[in-house]
């Protein structure tokens, strides 16, 4: 017998020299992954949040997985297209890079979706 998976919620705030947020990340049922695009494996921030709310984490350049089941995706972009890439459908993105919101997809970075800057000690349990 399965057991179902307890999900639980966190906050995603910025760090030093960081833009936007906080975002709240709940993984659910059919949004259960937490993708880390950010080249050279999973990063610890990643992880973090998947052992915090349940979700799974996957390296989301080795393992794409569709965005109908992310609940939040980790990158490493110093404002080209990934900075925008899971926000323009809704994702929300954590960019462990500080700054804010630049290249063609930044009119999507809006605070509800994107934050950056973010270190382990910026997310915490709802």
């Amino acid at each position: 017998m399965l057991t179902e998976v307890k999900y639980r919620t966190v906050k995603i705030e910025k760090g030093s020299g960081g833009w936007g947020g906080p975002l709240i990340v709940a993984p659910d049922r059919k949004k259960n992954k937490i993708v880390s695009i950010t080249g050279g494996g999973i990063h610890p921030l990643a992880k973090k949040i998947a052992e915090l709310t349940g979700a799974e984490v996957v390296d989301g350049f080795n393992n794409p997985v569709p965005n109908e089941v992310i609940a939040c995706a980790v990158v490493d972009c110093g404002g080209t297209l990934r900075t925008g890439l899971f926000p323009k459908q809704g994702i929300p993105t954590v960019n462990v890079l500080p700054g804010g919101p630049s290249g063609p997809l930044a009119d999507y970075c809006t605070p509800e979706l994107y934050v950056s800057g973010t270190k382990i000690e910026n997310i915490s349990l709802v």
